[in-house]
């Protein structure tokens, strides 16, 4: 498998999913989680953050070049996508 997206390294795609991952650790959709308790309350604040660092750490596992990361990289992917759906349900579908 390539190491590049878009003409860019895999590892480039990771600092960058990770500064995104910074951004929404600090700017969250405070007002979609007002009155949220618990787990939807952890979810609307950190979920979108979480998507990302897990779509930085893919990035990594796949530019790693060990069979065994690379193998995980997937699952790791298909968990972004998981949270991403319950960050959505959490923070704009269940008001």
């Amino acid at each position: 498998m390539s190491e590049r997206f878009l003409g860019l390294p895999l590892v480039a795609w990771g600092v960058i999913c990770l500064a995104v991952a910074a951004v929404w650790a600090v700017v969250w959709p405070a007002d979609r989680a007002a009155g949220a308790v618990g787990l939807r309350f952890f979810i609307a604040r950190w979920g979108h953050a979480i998507v990302w660092a897990l779509l930085a750490a893919m990035c990594f596992m796949k530019a790693s070049g060990n069979r065994a990361l690379e193998a995980w990289s997937n699952p790791v992917g298909l968990a972004a996508l998981l949270v991403y759906l319950s960050f959505l349900a959490a923070a704009f579908v269940l008001r």
